[in-house]
């Protein structure tokens, strides 16, 4: 039999949002590939976009609805399973209200098919829902209060850039399809430094690299800002025309004098210097901000204080320009039938995302009686796992829909199988880098009946009788979620499907220097941030230097082959701790060894590794362990950041014990 290759995205919650070919032959996926016609993934995909073939046909997957009984997991049926869940639906409703109901969800897959949870519940009065965010929050809503919105430039035009500055971000383990353009635009005479604490993979393509401490960003961007306005590097006219508050500002700055600076953040003065003469004298330039800055809980302040650096210098709307931290383009088009269900909103609770232990436990008037997850391992993800655990055993009813039996689902009463991308039609989108929207056709059938997101809470909306729900096939909900993009931009159904199609080739953004914020104008100085009882200006709020028996600061990236939890599912090691000679040495830990790793919070075992590349007073775990192998979040505090309700993971504090 020949065989077939049909293109597929990947839906991961990833940057780079991969366009795949999967080899299909006698009914069966043999093989999985990038796309080389793709303009982004042109042919390369990392590990994680591989292992999508591994897992739709891993022995290990959950094939059936089960539902937990006496202790025990038992297949039963979906007709039984939407029973129950519509049996307890509605009395919880009736008995408590809707917002007796929580429903978690996240990023775990970016297509519009799945957004049907929250239109679900959106038709069933509302629920309680999360505020914030354990992912990137915090910098959303900094870069919203300085420029209205959040627009990255196209990947290609770095090409443009004299001077990059890679702020936090490690694309060569997380972002590896913006590797190719930061190394054409250094062998075209980009200057490109990396700041981190960590010396990571991304260190060995830069011009340079600086090491900076933990949670002290914003502070060298300050000291950088008054450098610049006291050696008149800025962009005058700019300033007058689309600036508003710089004298605030410029007062508030004037503090961080470099000796000042250095001594925060590490840094020599010589190189702060350096900086500010290069990236102001070096333009058009360009800041690409990684997630990890904005972990603490100064991260917002510390993305504002970046973002004032492009306006400053008039490095904004202009080619080769920008503070690139986020790109919300596609997702300011997308409509629909999702967005038309917030009206049927009823009575809505929200909690900040990353207190979802301490919300749960204290929820009263009503306390909540079920938890729905969906597209997520909260068990895994979410800060301080001991309270979470102790909340989930709190609640009657606990609803997840995985394909695997994670540790979340461990904890749960009924859980429901879920699809791959590669048994589902969907159109992918991120509002991370990538600028495209990929349609994704089904490649092959779910097996053994295994029903998708759409069509289950399509059934479970007749079930419940929840009054609007739209009833409608999957390619008509497409069609209404994508009417405003397409009447944006003049394009056809068809087109989407069959093309590539991005908006950021159109223009460079605030090219017209009209900014989303009330005065239009960027804001140096925001009323809304001082109405949200913020300071008005970016400022910097200093380190939490913990001086008790917890002084190691752990740190916990993305690892480069798993988003999350996901393709940690079948490791039975442990984790690695990496810390650096001084800092082993200074703790009295023995090398090449088992330890345990101890917070206020919890603990877990890892096995020691040096590495220079870490900071003093830092420990690094790659997030995304399992409970069996050891979860970083068993440590981690749950508490949040300056602005948008970001989990503050980094103001994690640790001790090392040998074993």
């Amino acid at each position: 039999m020949s065989k077939t290759k049909i293109r597929f995205s990947c839906p991961l919650d990833c940057f780079d949002v991969c366009s795949m070919i999967a080899t299909v032959k006698e009914g069966k996926i043999i093989k999985i590939e990038g796309d080389k016609e793709h303009p982004l993934t042109k042919g390369f995909i990392c590990q994680k976009g591989r292992k999508h073939l591994e897992r739709v046909y891993h022995p290990n997957r959950i094939l059936s609805p089960k539902k937990k009984y006496k202790g025990k997991w038992i297949d039963i049926s979906y007709q039984e399973a939407i029973e129950e869940i519509a049996e307890k639906l509605n009395k919880i409703k009736k008995e408590y209200g809707s917002k007796a109901v929580l429903h978690f969800y996240d990023s775990g897959y970016g297509g519009l098919s799945k957004t049907v949870d929250k239109m679900f519940f959106n038709y069933y009065g509302g629920a309680t829902v999360h505020t914030g965010s354990l992912c990137w929050g915090a910098g959303i809503e900094a870069q919203k209060i300085d420029f209205g919105g959040n627009k990255s430039h196209p990947p290609e035009d770095l090409i443009n850039s004299k001077t990059i500055i890679i702020w936090g971000r490690n694309p060569a383990d997380t972002n590896i399809h913006l590797m190719k353009y930061l190394t054409k635009a250094k062998k075209n005479g980009a200057y490109i430094y990396l700041i981190d604490p960590i010396r990571t993979r991304t260190a060995k393509m830069v011009s340079e690299y600086m090491r900076i401490k933990p949670s002290t960003d914003g502070a060298l961007a300050l000291g950088i800002a008054n450098y610049m306005i006291q050696k008149k590097l800025i962009d005058e006219d700019f300033i007058k025309k689309n600036v508003k508050g710089y004298e605030d500002y410029k007062k508030y700055v004037r503090d961080f004098t470099l000796e000042y600076t250095q001594e925060i953040t590490g840094i020599h003065r010589n190189k702060i210097k350096e900086i500010a003469e290069r990236y102001s004298k070096g333009k058009p330039s360009s800041i690409i901000i990684g997630y990890g800055l904005q972990r603490y809980k100064n991260g917002g302040n510390n993305v504002r204080a970046i973002d004032a650096l492009g306006a400053l210098t008039g490095n904004i709307g202009i080619k080769g320009g920008g503070v690139n931290y986020s790109n919300k383009l596609i997702a300011e088009y997308i409509g629909g039938e999702v967005k038309k269900s917030e009206d049927y909103v009823k009575d809505r609770r929200t909690y900040s995302q990353a207190n979802l232990a301490r919300f749960i436990l204290e929820a009263d008037n009503p306390p909540i009686k079920c938890l729905f997850i969906t597209k997520s391992n909260p068990l895994v993800q979410v800060p301080n796992i001991n309270k979470t655990i102790e909340a989930f055993n709190k609640v009657d009813f606990k609803v997840v829909i995985d394909m695997f039996m994670t540790d979340t689902v461990r904890y749960s009463d009924l859980v429901l199988p879920a699809t791959s991308i590669l048994e589902e039609e969907d159109f992918i989108y991120s509002s991370m880098f990538s600028p495209y929207l990929n349609y994704s056709n089904r490649v092959v059938k779910p097996p053994n009946g295994i029903m998708g997101e759409y069509d289950l809470f399509r059934i479970l909306a007749r079930k419940i009788k929840l009054r609007g729900y739209p009833d409608i096939e999957r390619e008509e909900f497409f069609k209404r979620a994508l009417e405003p993009l397409m009447k944006n931009f003049d394009v056809s159904y068809e087109y989407l499907k069959h093309n590539f199609f991005t908006i950021e080739d159109r223009d460079i953004p605030w090219e017209d220097k009209v900014f989303n914020t009330p005065s239009c104008k960027y804001e140096l100085y925001s009323e809304t941030a001082k109405d949200q009882g913020l300071s008005p200006i970016p400022i910097y709020i200093s380190a939490n230097d913990n001086k008790n028996e917890y002084d190691l600061r752990l740190i916990t990236p993305h690892f480069k082959n798993s988003l999350h939890s996901q393709h940690f599912a079948f490791e039975e090691d442990i984790p690695r701790v990496y810390i650096n000679t001084k800092t082993l040495k200074k703790n009295n830990i023995k090398a090449d060894k088992t330890v345990k790793i101890k917070s206020k919070y919890g603990e877990l075992k890892a096995k020691l590794e040096v590495s220079e590349d870490i900071g003093d007073g830092i420990i690094m775990i790659y997030e995304g362990w399992w409970h069996k192998s050891g979860s970083v979040n068993f440590v981690t505090p749950d508490e949040i950041s300056d602005i948008g309700e970001q989990a503050a993971y980094y103001e994690c504090f640790c001790k090392l014990e040998n074993l």
